[in-house]
């Protein structure tokens, strides 16, 4: 299983991944991996993540469902 996530400019760009990705790579850590593109538009390079990924990254909450109580 791959994701591929994309920017334009610096490796270490900040991207977002899904509460769903992050659970199947929990799920199936061993056929999961992650394929980080960065400087896609002038000299594409790439590196793979392993799960689990907090231990390669910081995860930052960005959205919030609201429910009603």
């Amino acid at each position: 299983m791959i994701e591929v996530k994309t920017t334009n400019v610096w490796e270490r760009t900040p991207f977002h991944i899904t509460r769903n990705e992050l659970a199947v790579a929990d799920e199936r850590r061993s056929e999961w991996r992650l394929f980080r593109l960065w400087n896609f538009s002038r000299e594409p390079r790439a590196f793979e993540l392993y799960p689990p990924l907090n231990a390669h990254v910081t995860l930052t909450a960005t959205a919030f469902v609201a429910g009603f109580h």
